[in-house]
């Protein structure tokens, strides 16, 4: 009888101490999820040399915009508000901040006037590591001016790589009385240049410059007279026959012919021209009378 109490006193103290082993099992378990958080301290304490990342991107639309007077930019310097401001670049190419004065922005993009602003109070020794970020609030310096037959004529700041196609697209495109084409003025001073807008690759890709001028004229017309049942004044189509203008005038009468037809171009009467001969801008076609 005192060995039996003897062995279950012994299987007692082993559970009880198989249950203080147990313990420190859990513990570690546990821990390792705690272990894992201590990780994070060991980042964050490099996160101070990183704080770009956790910063708002600059614009898209800015990054290739070069800087010139009366433009409004933003500089905001991370932990630092007394030091960001809201100012317009004067006519010398010059902005003014604390501490570091005049800063010369002229031609530079915002992300170049960002590394020069953060390397000059790094250089002074005024901020240590200080994370800069430019934006343009108001784009004035650097524009084209569309103008004519588009629904929003304007200037229109030269924000990205723009091509013709690309600003009238802006502009909203040629209007129902607009030509389809447009008229470049090239800030070179090298002459206009007229653009179909039928053939994007003669012309309607190319880009633009500040300064450049597009203006889209009236849309052209072809004029249908004589014996035909609308006669008057027709928009223009690149690739248009006669035949496609006398339809556009309703076609011909009982009494018009289209085998006599008369055509005038640039105030003179062209002969051997038939319907099915291309139409040139302000041509003038006449349906004649058939001959009994």
């Amino acid at each position: 009888m005192r060995n039996i109490l003897l062995t279950q006193s012994r299987l007692f103290t082993a559970a009880i101490a198989a249950s203080a082993l147990a313990l420190p099992v859990a513990a570690q378990t546990t821990g390792a999820g705690v272990a894992a958080a201590p990780a994070a301290p060991v980042a964050m304490a490099s996160a101070p040399a990183a704080p770009t990342p956790a910063a708002p991107p600059r614009a898209a639309a800015a990054e290739g915009y070069r800087l010139g007077p009366d433009d409004e930019v933003k500089v905001f310097i991370y932990g630092q508000p007394d030091l960001s401001v809201t100012t317009r670049v004067k006519a010398d190419g010059t902005i003014r901040l604390a501490m570091l004065g005049a800063v010369d922005v002229r031609g530079k993009t915002t992300a170049e006037l960002a590394d020069t602003i953060a390397a000059g109070y790094a250089k002074g020794g005024y901020l240590e590591r200080p994370s800069v970020n430019v934006e343009v609030s108001q784009f004035v310096s650097r524009f084209v001016t569309v103008l004519g037959n588009v629904p929003q004529a304007g200037n229109y700041p030269l924000d990205r790589p723009y091509t013709v196609a690309g600003m009238l697209a802006r502009a909203g495109g040629a209007t129902a009385t607009g030509a389809n084409a447009v008229i470049l003025t090239p800030a070179d001073g090298s002459g206009p240049v007229r653009i179909s807008l039928a053939e994007m690759n003669a012309g309607a890709s190319r880009p633009l410059a500040p300064g450049d001028i597009l203006f889209i004229p009236p849309a052209e017309k072809v004029y249908v007279y004589g014996q035909v049942q609308s006669p008057g004044a027709f928009t223009f189509v690149p690739g248009q026959t006669f035949r496609q203008a006398l339809a556009l005038a309703g076609g011909p009468t009982l009494a018009g012919s289209t085998k006599r037809i008369k055509v005038r171009r640039a105030g003179k009467e062209v002969e051997g021209l038939n319907l099915d001969d291309p139409v040139k801008p302000e041509d003038v076609l006449v349906i004649r009378e058939k001959l009994f």
